[in-house]
């Protein structure tokens, strides 16, 4: 699927203002034109905040050392929102009217083998990076 002027231009702004490589520049772009077609703003913003949820906790996570009852509880939580953010690749799978986009977000982020959870950190990460960027133009009143 060709990425949307609307949508380039908002990857340029991104790159200028982050610095950050985007891991998953791809699936970002195609969640972009996602919502934007279907009117899913708050689906997008959804999965901005969750995907920044996943980022912190695995951070966490690797800060642990000895596991014990918070690193537990911080593994719950991460599985829980690694579950909120597949349920909201899923819905946008669902929404895209282009065959290929589904099947690689089913075989990236849906499927159940090795690489999907370092598919859904990737992602995150750069989702987390667009929270980062939403939350900066909201401190200076953009």
């Amino acid at each position: 699927m060709p990425i949307s002027e609307q949508t380039q231009a908002a990857l340029e702004y991104f790159d200028q203002y982050s610095g950050f490589t985007l891991r998953k520049k791809n699936d970002i772009a195609e969640l972009l034109d996602i919502a934007s077609v279907h009117d899913e703003a708050e689906a997008f913003n959804s999965s901005v905040f969750t995907g920044k949820v996943v980022w912190n906790l695995y951070a966490q996570l690797k800060k642990i050392t000895s596991p014990d009852n918070s690193y537990n509880n911080l593994e719950q939580e991460f599985a829980k929102a690694v579950n909120e953010l597949r349920g909201l690749l899923l819905h946008f799978a669902n929404l895209s009217e282009n065959d290929t986009t589904k099947q690689r977000f089913e075989e990236t982020y849906l499927a159940v083998h090795q690489g999907t959870m370092r598919n859904i950190v990737d992602l995150s990460h750069d989702l987390a990076r667009f929270k980062d960027m939403q939350s900066d133009a909201q401190r200076r009143g953009m």
